[in-house]
């Protein structure tokens, strides 16, 4: 299995040197970047630096451009993941070159630890550039828990890897990327907290909140990285987070399954 991930790892990584070796990068930093940006004027410059009472109480904390930032940075890390990751099969698809990844015995679990190892190199990156312009704009970082936060970054990989298998066999599904895609990360960056907190939604729309990932994760990381909070005190979070994992792999190993016996029919007649 490992040969498999360091192979898919390397040979990912040829690829974005060589073939677009940052456009991808530079889309999902300037989107981190964005938000940044939009927190920031939009804090000084059309709420000068009010905030609604219940922020605070809902958010522990009324540094609202830290908030805003971490909120932006981990929300382009979950994209980073979900994209590449998802992408993998549709993309070997497109190329030609699916046929022969389902027919090697190598087994698919090294396949995808490969995608994720890579990935992982381009999303820290990405995060570390995106928490750096942030720190020029508000961030406040005096108070982090560093081991904490590293932690929940990690578990965060798995529980968006897991939803990535369930996008992936969408993708598979509809023989579409981009649609389905940003239709899932428009909905993300909506429902669960990104720059405000979920409770100030529509009760209707709050529950999407709820199974998404990236919310669990997102207050998780807040919490450590803000008020410095220990790993013990938000495991709430963190078994919210590992619930929604199992679910999204128990459907995404079965979704991806199912796909792959489609394509092959399809490929064979």
């Amino acid at each position: 299995m490992f040969h498999v991930a360091k192979a898919t790892f390397i040979r990912n990584t040829r690829v974005m040197l060589r073939a677009y070796p940052w456009s991808f990068v530079i889309g999902h930093i300037f989107s981190g970047v964005y938000t940044v940006l939009f927190a920031f004027f939009a804090y000084h410059y059309v709420f000068a630096g009010q905030l609604d009472e219940n922020f605070a109480h809902l958010t522990g904390s009324s540094d609202y451009l830290s908030y805003a930032i971490l909120g932006g940075a981990f929300y382009a890390f979950a994209v980073s993941t979900l994209m590449n990751v998802s992408r993998s099969l549709i993309t070997e698809l497109r190329e030609g070159t699916l046929e022969a990844v389902l027919l090697t015995p190598s087994l698919r679990r090294g396949y995808f630890l490969g995608n994720v190892a890579q990935q992982l190199m381009r999303t820290l990156f990405e995060f570390s550039v995106i928490l750096l312009v942030g720190a020029m704009f508000g961030l406040t970082l005096s108070q982090t828990n560093v081991w904490s936060a590293v932690l929940v970054w990690i578990l965060s990989t798995g529980a968006f890897f897991c939803q990535a298998l369930v996008l992936g066999s969408l993708m598979l599904w509809f023989r579409d990327t981009y649609i389905t895609q940003n239709t899932l990360f428009a909905v993300m960056a909506f429902v669960s907290g990104v720059t405000f907190p979920i409770p100030y939604l529509p009760e209707w729309v709050q529950p999407l909140g709820l199974i998404m990932p990236l919310a669990p994760a997102l207050d998780a990381f807040r919490q450590c990285v803000i008020q410095g909070a220990p790993l013990h005190a938000v495991s709430p979070q963190l078994f919210h987070m590992a619930a929604l994992s199992l679910v999204y792999l128990v459907m995404g190993v079965w979704g991806i399954r199912r796909m792959e016996k489609r394509v092959m029919e399809s490929i064979f007649g």
